[in-house]
């Protein structure tokens, strides 16, 4: 991302990697999965269990041999919504600063999801 100034800067997304998300539109709608990675560049993540597809693999090695293996394709961020550890509802965040950390906090029971 660019700003203004022309200077480079860090996308700040809702989900993490190892948040816990759900899929809100698409053929893959309310199945569950944790973010495995954040590719900020295409403001894309990889979930656990969602979205596979297939993938011809050339062997790489006798450990690794030649198939046809199923890998998480991306999902676009915007159809990922979080989901609260403890109250187990999708969630909107709010930021906070706590001791000059950004903190995000679940709107509907307070909790910290750090």
């Amino acid at each position: 991302m660019i700003n203004e100034k022309g200077k480079h800067q860090r996308a700040k997304f809702h989900v993490r990697k190892n948040d816990l998300v759900e899929v809100i539109t698409g053929e893959e709608r309310e199945r569950r999965g944790r973010v495995l990675e954040v590719i900020p560049e295409k403001t894309m993540a990889i979930v656990e269990g969602v979205n596979l597809v297939k993938k011809h693999q050339r062997a790489r090695s006798q450990a690794k041999p030649s198939g046809i293996v199923t890998v998480p394709a991306p999902v676009h961020i915007s159809n990922l919504v979080l989901i609260c550890p403890k109250c187990n509802k999708k969630a909107k965040v709010r930021m906070e600063k706590i001791e000059n950390k950004r903190v995000r906090i679940c709107k509907k029971c307070g909790e910290s999801l750090e």
